[in-house]
């Protein structure tokens, strides 16, 4: 009985040196720490990149918390950070007797593809899009049925994850263009009116109207005008004069803008109302893709648009002369840069 005792009192004895667990899960000493403890919650300011960027995923790191997941009605899901600094690249896809249109743009986390250039320069299209590190395409924009415009979306769609696509709704009788569309998830038809927010970023689309529409090609493209804080821009696809003249009617309050695209490459049959269109959307600088060929086959000669862009003292940028154009904005000003040959 004494040594059964003595093992009851030696036990005790034990318990009460034993140290109390601190409050955790399960009893257990909890060693989370606060993540916003480690967390800058507001970061260096927004600022424009100056200089040639290999991956425009660097500037993901100017704003420090980790965005809230956005998931918007036609589908693009990506990390919704506002303050990001925006990129918009005027992809070079030219070649010899060949205009193009392939425009990314790209604001953290968010990527959007506005048409994508010849079948010919598709490659060339989705190295870039890698480049600046796109994962998937949050959203896809094909301003219309011509071939230097949508040629390279089958191939960016084989290799990227497509949210959701836009277009006009009109295939004009092209089979290829009618078909590609049909494989495109997250559709939408869109025309003037239409208009969409993301990551900060509003879309808004001028063109196409909603009735009496030209039967263009060209003129019934997708105009849209972008605007990120106080920066906006215009893309005007490949509308011509009929499209022009409508805008200039109809929109003159829309139209103004920080930066233009020329329309239609900037070439003379794209620019029959465009001494107006000058006037009313009041660009600070003009963006011209396409090609170097001025040829009558391939639209004519700049000669009189440039003549034009000189007398309103408008800056041109032309992505065919040295490479890749890059615009960066962070909501206010604005730089503009060509990332050279290779690019």
């Amino acid at each position: 009985m004494r040594g059964i005792l003595v093992i009851l009192l030696i036990g005790i004895l034990l318990m009460g040196c034993t140290t109390p667990p601190e409050n955790g899960a399960n009893g257990t000493k909890s060693n989370v720490t606060n993540a916003t403890n480690n967390t800058n919650q507001t970061g260096p300011p927004v600022q424009i990149i100056i200089g040639q960027q290999k991956n425009q995923t660097t500037e993901q790191n100017l704003t420090q918390p980790t965005p809230n997941v956005t998931e918007n009605v036609s589908g693009p899901t990506y990390r919704n950070d506002p303050n990001q600094s925006l990129g918009i690249y005027f992809i070079d896809v030219s070649d010899i007797g060949l205009h193009g249109d392939a425009i990314l743009i790209k604001k953290g986390d968010l990527d959007v593809l506005v048409d994508a250039g010849p079948v010919e320069k598709a490659g060339k299209v989705v190295d870039l899009l890698r480049s600046k590190g796109v994962d998937d395409v949050d959203l896809l924009i094909s301003t219309n049925a011509d071939p230097r415009h949508y040629g390279g979306i089958g191939t960016v769609a084989d290799n990227f994850k497509v949210e959701s696509f836009w277009w006009t709704g009109d295939d004009f009788d092209d089979a290829t263009y009618k078909a590609l569309a049909a494989r495109m998830k997250g559709v939408e038809i869109v025309q003037d009116g239409s208009s969409m927010e993301l990551n900060g970023i509003n879309f808004t689309v001028l063109n196409p109207p909603k009735s009496d529409r030209f039967s263009d090609v060209n003129n019934d493209a997708i105009v849209l005008r972008v605007t990120d804080r106080n920066f906006s821009i215009l893309l005007t696809s490949g509308i011509q004069t009929g499209a022009q003249g409508l805008l200039i009617n109809q929109k003159k309050e829309q139209i103004k803008t920080d930066l233009m695209q020329a329309p239609y490459y900037g070439v003379g049959s794209g620019t029959s109302n465009i001494g107006l269109m000058l006037v009313n959307a009041h660009p600070t600088a003009i963006i011209i893709s396409g090609s170097a060929d001025e040829s009558a086959a391939n639209g004519g000669s700049r000669e009189p648009f440039e003549r034009l862009m000189t007398q309103y003292g408008i800056k041109w940028h032309e992505n065919y002369v040295n490479g890749t154009i890059k615009v960066s904005s962070d909501g206010q000003g604005y730089a503009i840069e060509s990332l050279g040959k290779g690019q």
